[in-house]
């Protein structure tokens, strides 16, 4: 004979193990939802920094747009490195640094490294690492191929 009060209890029982594993999952599916958009930034500030320091290898002397009036966007290298992304990155919390010798020629090393804060979603990680926002960090550089116009 089946006992009703025990069928009652293993109906509870359940319920429990559900919500308990639900919070767990629900967990991990956040963290890897925010691990998935530090890889997609990531990329995106490596594919910036590598174009900036590649255009800054023909034209040295154009990394921003106030250098001259043939460095007007989209001829300068911080144009180049906002918009190598793909366009989907908030470029107005990034830091682009640009490092060229100053008298500079051909085979000199020109360098890029672009921060960017990048906050977190899942509101216990932060509470876990300690931190938020995380600062990610991507670098490039070539060397100079063109000698100086002036």
């Amino acid at each position: 004979m089946s006992n009703p009060r025990r069928n009652k209890f293993q109906r509870g029982q359940s319920f429990v193990e559900l919500s308990l594993s639900l919070v767990v999952i629900l967990l991990m599916l956040s963290g890897l939802l925010d691990l998935g958009r530090i890889y997609f930034i990531f990329i995106a500030l490596e594919d910036g920094a590598g174009e900036a320091a590649l255009y800054l290898s023909i034209n040295p002397e154009c990394m921003t747009a106030s250098d001259g009036e043939q460095c007007a966007d989209p001829n300068n290298a911080e144009f180049r490195a906002r918009n190598a992304g793909g366009g989907v990155v908030d470029w107005s919390g990034a830091v682009i640094r640009t490092n060229t010798p100053a008298p500079y020629g051909v085979g000199d090393p020109v360098a890029v490294s672009i921060e960017y804060s990048f906050n977190l979603l899942t509101p216990i990680i932060p509470r876990i690492v300690g931190f938020n926002p995380l600062t990610l960090r991507a670098e490039a550089s070539q060397i100079i191929l063109t000698e100086k116009t002036s």
